[in-house]
């Protein structure tokens, strides 16, 4: 069983902080009526191998998010929930955008945001056992 008594220090705060921005920024972004041309929803596209910048913008941003989450928080959370987390917050921003003049809800969107979230992930974790292999290889030579 894990030890759930760790203690937080300034430095797990500081930590924390692009993550919280970075949501900030997201959230913002999707209050705007019309913050970059989109398509109204329609027929799902998954079949089509249609990609369009909109698609790509949504990958990227919480690719993004859950980067800088993992980062925040792998210390102290497992990464099962980092994961639902990230994907919880594209939900919660979806069913904002439904509320927002010009915007719309789209389970397109989650899918595509999800599959970021997770590309986020699999990146830091990639990134953080290289550095550790760098790190061994240095103290060992």
């Amino acid at each position: 069983m894990e030890d759930l008594s760790y203690k937080w220090n300034y430095y797990d705060y500081l930590r924390i902080i692009p993550a919280i921005i970075f949501a900030g920024i997201i959230f913002y972004f999707s209050s705007l009526s019309n913050p970059y041309p989109v398509r109204p929803p329609g027929p799902p596209r998954i079949l089509e191998l249609e990609v369009s910048i909109n698609d790509i913008l949504h990958i990227c941003e919480y690719a993004l998010l859950s980067l800088l989450i993992a980062f925040g928080f792998s210390d102290k959370v497992r990464s099962v929930y980092l994961i639902l987390i990230t994907i919880l917050y594209a939900i919660l921003d979806e069913i904002h955008q439904y509320f927002v003049p010009n915007r719309y809800f789209s389970f397109y969107d989650i899918l595509l945001d999800s599959i970021g979230v997770i590309l986020g992930f699999l990146f830091y974790v990639i990134l953080t056992n290289l550095i550790k292999r760098l790190r061994k290889k240095t103290n060992e030579g």
